[in-house]
């Protein structure tokens, strides 16, 4: 009898640890863009525990007129301590019409923290994301993340270029030389912010002589300014800033 009441117990603490590591791994998902379009599948694998599964999930993002689409594999394993689950990376493949022009990269998480999917996206499609740190003693620092499409590692990922704060990349003194008509309000500029250090392409308004203009624009923090795109997604070269040859930043995994 005693022995039953043991074998009970240990069942009712192993489900509701199961439980706990699905609504923990379900609350990552969301915080890394997503959703919760695979938690059905996530539940029936921790029902199956196998000792690793993966989970594959098809992302779009509209740019303008154009539609990219994102290939994510995302690789789950159980400690080797206890039952708990942990998503340790993703991979992302940004697909093109020309196979030869498709890019992947993956991604590392720890305790459901690191880059999102669409800053995955961002990052894959060549722009730059702001991210706070944590270097190998655990020392937070802030950084701007760029991949460098020149050259890869050991594990074949591209080598991720930092420019940290002792750079002098200053996102709104730089957006102060451009005419932004979003700037002139508070709470619009600070979105603009916000959505620039995710890496997204912007959306904003150009105040003329004359007139306005549609304009897409993304941080730059290499060259120190903002790439600029017109109404047909043409980058545009308007000589507002000076770009220089940038002093030589070392990267860091």
């Amino acid at each position: 009898m005693f022995a039953d009441q043991q074998n009970y117990f240990k069942l009712l603490n192993k489900t509701f640890m199961n439980v706990k590591n699905l609504e923990f791994l379900k609350e990552g998902l969301k915080y890394l863009g997503f959703g919760d379009k695979m938690n059905a599948d996530l539940e029936s694998k921790i029902k199956e525990q196998p000792t690793e599964f993966k989970l594959n999930l098809v992302g779009e993002f509209n740019k303008d007129n154009i539609k990219d689409r994102v290939n994510y594999t995302l690789d789950f394993k159980k400690s080797d301590q206890t039952d708990m689950y942990f998503l340790n990376r993703y991979q992302a493949s940004l697909k093109n019409d020309d196979p030869a022009q498709e890019k992947t990269q993956t991604f590392y998480i720890t305790k459901n923290s690191g880059i999102t999917a669409k800053e995955a996206y961002n990052l894959l499609s060549g722009r730059a994301v702001n991210k706070d740190l944590n270097n190998k003693e655990g020392q937070p620092y802030n950084a701007w993340l760029q991949l460098d499409f020149q050259e890869k590692d050991k594990n074949d990922n591209y080598k991720v270029k930092q420019y940290h704060q002792g750079y002098g990349y200053d996102l709104e003194m730089v957006m102060s030389k451009y005419p932004i008509k979003e700037q002139l309000n508070a709470d619009e500029k600070s979105k603009l912010i916000k959505s620039l250090e995710k890496g997204n392409l912007v959306q904003v308004t150009f105040a003329r002589e004359g007139g306005e203009d549609k304009m897409f624009v993304a941080a730059n923090p290499q060259y120190k300014s903002l790439d600029l795109y017109d109404a047909k997604m043409q980058k545009q070269y308007q000589g507002i800033e000076k770009k220089e040859k940038p002093t030589e930043d070392k990267s860091q995994e």
